[in-house]
């Protein structure tokens, strides 16, 4: 486990040395547009905010345009070096797949951050499937290796040009905490959405889980370069009400899925709680696995 550990602070290092003299944009919050926010976490030059009023979570300063398309050069490059990692998203694929068909499983579907159109293909051939991806080098994957694949396009949600109500289902997996805009890419979704239509947030970090709250810049979901807005379900409810997306579904999924070891995570979950409530924070290591770090939530155009 302190191998484990090392290895993710020295990932964190390595991005916040590269990447920091990119951190130049500042934003109120998402929600309720004011600059009433109070520090949450600060890792070396990154600092993450806590708005006051909708306890709204962000990286501030942000990342350049520069600097993210400098990041996310063949990121799907960096994640295939991981192969354990590669081995277990196959699996967790396949979970997320079997949630969002328990409630829609055909008709069109865009999946938006598709990478090389992994979860495209996990779900059901009864969708007509379509993709969009900033990796150019995703996108050439996904073109050379599934029969969907020419229809996954390197465009950004807010740029594509899909008649409106178009698609039956629009998702994102573990992507719309990587957006720099996504109350535009909101947005976008809604406008290209039908009537009755699903979105599909999946896989994403939650900000309101008792370990993000107890390991703030050693949870194992923060990522200063990579991960800009940390949600919980109340506040992406906040962000899609205004465009007619409603929360109707809601998932935490963590003891199916292939990174629970629940014994040895709540031993190491309630050492770090007894730490911090002796003042020693500093000798905390990097959170595990745990109940409610990743949320899987379904919206419905209404």
């Amino acid at each position: 486990m302190e191998k484990e550990i090392e290895v993710n602070k020295n990932i964190i290092r390595e991005d916040l040395e590269a990447y920091a003299k990119y951190l130049k944009v500042e934003k109120n919050c998402i929600l309720c547009d004011k600059k009433n926010h109070e520090t949450w976490a600060k890792y070396g030059s990154y600092t993450a905010v806590k708005c006051k009023n909708d306890d709204m979570i962000w990286i501030n300063p942000q990342l350049s345009e520069e600097g993210l398309n400098k990041y996310y050069e063949d990121y799907i490059g960096m994640r295939f070096k991981d192969e354990i990692k590669t081995k277990q998203r196959k699996v967790q694929y396949q979970l997320d797949k079997e949630y969002i068909e328990n409630w829609i499983s055909s008709g069109r579907v865009l999946d938006v951050g598709c990478s090389g159109g992994f979860f495209l293909d996990a779900l059901s051939d009864s969708f007509e499937k379509h993709g969009i991806e900033i990796d150019s080098k995703a996108v050439e994957y996904a073109n050379k290796t599934y029969s969907f694949g020419k229809k996954v396009n390197s465009v950004r949600i807010e740029d594509v040009k899909y008649p409106e109500g178009y698609f039956d289902l629009v998702v994102m997996r573990g992507a719309i905490e990587h957006l720099p805009d996504p109350k535009t890419a909101v947005k976008k979704v809604s406008k290209i959405l039908k009537k009755g239509g699903y979105f599909y947030i999946a896989a994403t970090p939650n900000a309101a889980s008792f370990c993000a709250d107890l390991y703030r810049e050693k949870w194992n979901m923060f990522h200063p370069v990579r991960h800009i807005f940390y949600f919980g379900a109340d506040t992406i409810s906040k962000l899609c009400a205004p465009f007619g997306l409603k929360l109707v579904g809601r998932h935490y999924p963590y003891e199916e899925t292939p990174y629970a070891n629940i014994e040895s995570d709540q031993k190491e979950v309630l050492r770090a709680w007894e730490l911090k409530m002796e003042g020693k924070f500093e000798k905390i290591g990097r959170s595990p696995s745990f109940w409610g770090n990743m949320m899987n939530l379904v919206l419905r155009k209404t």
